[in-house]
């Protein structure tokens, strides 16, 4: 039973926008109503939790993956590519310097 109702609550509430205080608040109800016990609910709240952390966290990388796609595929200067050009100005610059001399 506790099992059909944590399925619902993630499909129902969307866990990846779920608070802890939501998930606490939505188990009380849930205990409340005698719909699980107090040790299934500590469990769930866990369970729900470590599940809203690990989709999060898949979100972010996925999310940076895209915007790291995305950058590629603009002509904009990456820090590699300005790094490289710094080093080549440098370069020139004491050669210059040199040869002023």
């Amino acid at each position: 039973m506790a099992s059909l109702i944590k399925k619902g609550l993630m499909l129902g509430l969307g866990i990846t926008s779920m608070t802890k205080e939501a998930i606490e608040k939505t188990v009380k109800e849930l205990e409340k109503k005698g719909e699980i016990n107090a040790k299934e609910g500590k469990k769930m709240v866990g369970d729900l939790l470590k599940k809203s952390k690990k989709q999060n966290e898949e979100i972010k990388k996925t999310i940076e993956e895209q915007v790291q796609k995305a950058l590629k595929s603009l002509p904009i200067a990456t820090k590699k590519d300005i790094d490289a050009l710094s080093a080549k100005i440098d370069k020139i610059s004491r050669k210059a310097k040199k040869n002023k001399k």
